[in-house]
């Protein structure tokens, strides 16, 4: 069984390490109430489990505290909790309970980002990158995709290139037309909506 090595105060969270890593990180009020001390053995699954049991309550709270503030993904609300120091069968039995209850739901967070970025100059591959970046499924991000159709984007390409066109105004056409396409690319614009927007300004 591992011995514990270390135990390190990093605010408000107690890092215990064991045989020479990490193997729990708790917040300090959890920590009072299930303490270990230097050179004692630890099952680490039993230990982790006699936190989350302390814990549940103070978790569901900081969860909800943190949903008053703004919305957010499953997965980012997660991750706060973890570096918060709720130990994972706490955070997992907390996610699960506020994605029953209705109060996370990445398909309706996915919707609403595609209704604030499907107004500005976004490219649907970035739009793709940002919504995986939050931890949101295929599944869940298929509705909100339906935003980023084809006119939009080349609504949005069109957008986009004409404020960076006077970057490159100055360049001979090939040039310039080579440079708008990559950076238009790098905005997440598919090569349809790129040539459609490039084209189009160019001929003006």
């Amino acid at each position: 069984m591992p011995i514990v090595t270390d135990i390190r105060a990093k605010g408000a969270v107690i890092e215990i390490g064991a045989d020479g890593a990490t193997v729990a990180r708790v917040r300090r009020e959890h920590f009072a109430k299930c303490p270990l001390a230097k050179d004692e053995e630890i099952d680490v699954e039993a230990y982790v489990g006699r936190v989350a049991s302390v814990q549940q309550a103070d978790a569901y709270e900081a969860a909800l505290t943190s949903l008053e503030r703004c919305d957010r993904t499953a997965r980012d609300l997660a991750a706060s909790l973890r570096r918060r120091g709720f130990v994972e069968p706490a955070v997992e039995a907390v996610i699960a309970r506020l994605t029953e209850n209705g109060l996370i739901d990445d398909a309706r967070y996915a919707r609403r980002m595609a209704e604030t970025q499907s107004a500005k100059p976004v490219g649907l591959y970035a739009f793709k990158r940002r919504l995986r970046a939050k931890g949101i499924a295929e599944d869940d991000a298929e509705g909100a995709l339906s935003a980023f159709d084809d006119e939009q984007q080349q609504a949005a390409a069109r957008q986009a290139a004409e404020g960076l066109y006077r970057k490159y105004a100055a360049l001979p056409r090939r040039e310039a037309r080579a440079k708008l396409s990559q950076a238009l690319a790098r905005r997440g614009f598919a090569w349809d909506a790129i040539q459609s927007a490039v084209d189009a300004l160019l001929d003006e």
